[in-house]
């Protein structure tokens, strides 16, 4: 059974130009693990200085080893935190209207 895990990454103050031609590259890697439902939710907050990551994971370890993937992982300081339950609010299709 997997459990959901909150990945809190710590993004440097000031990127240098690595760090930025990489960001592409992390989107990729984001993008595809979305769309696997590997990677629950993504967000950076204003100031570009956190990164929170809902993964979907069985443990620790499946955690870190997607996190390895990450090409943004040299630059960043790494938290995880398993959680209790996560809960989202329902996301669908809106409702049609056949006027």
């Amino acid at each position: 059974m997997k459990d959901v895990f909150l990945v809190h990454l710590c993004l440097p103050e000031h990127f240098n130009s690595e760090m930025w031609d990489i960001i592409p590259a992390q989107r990729n890697v984001v993008n595809t693990l979305m769309e696997e439902r590997i990677i629950l939710n993504y967000s950076l907050d204003m100031d570009r200085r956190n990164l929170w990551i809902f993964i979907e994971a069985v443990d620790l370890n499946e955690v870190n080893a997607i996190i390895k993937k990450f090409p943004i992982i040299k630059f960043v300081t790494i938290r995880i935190h398993e959680l209790a339950f996560h809960d989202t609010a329902p996301t669908g299709l809106p409702e049609l209207n056949l006027n």
